[in-house]
């Protein structure tokens, strides 16, 4: 694996290349604390599909009997969404959720429930390039692409 993609703003942490994350950290003047890996274990091991939030690892942490405080799980996901390792999601108004950023799966987006707040998950590639072609032609460069719908589920209706 070169040193470039390890840097790729987009490459995700997986439980088979922890010296990635430590290289990727070192390189933007991070290291990788023990409180720092313990989060990304828990986001690691989350289903596929699962979407957590700060107080959700949390009390993930808790049940591990491990003591880290919220602010500091705030400011390690806040820093790895910068390093483009994780997507921050806005699912409901009162929190935001995180899930692993995978350059490698297909961009997936959300229909959520605006009664009972659950969340579906969904492909189409028409979405995400139609993202490209408009961040080219205002002259972006498309680092991600995430389309949220927001409606009443067959439960609730």
């Amino acid at each position: 694996m070169s040193l470039a993609t390890m840097s790729s703003p987009h490459f995700v942490f997986g439980s088979h290349h922890p010296e990635v994350l430590k290289t990727l950290l070192n390189q933007e003047g991070f290291r990788i604390t023990q409180q720092r890996h313990k989060i990304l274990e828990v986001l690691n091991a989350a289903a596929e599909g699962d979407h957590l939030s700060a107080e959700d690892i949390h009390q993930k942490l808790l049940d591990q009997g491990e003591k880290i405080g919220v602010s500091t799980i705030y400011r390690t996901l806040h820093l790895l969404v910068d390093l483009g390792l994780l997507r921050e999601l806005a699912l409901s108004e009162e929190r935001k959720f995180y899930e692993l950023s995978n350059p490698m799966t297909v961009a997936h987006h959300h229909l959520i429930c605006s009664h009972c707040g659950s969340v579906q998950e969904f492909e189409d590639a028409a979405i995400v390039s139609l993202g490209q072609d408009e961040a080219l032609r205002q002259g972006f460069s498309l680092l991600d692409c995430q389309f949220t719908v927001y409606g009443i589920c067959e439960q609730c209706s």
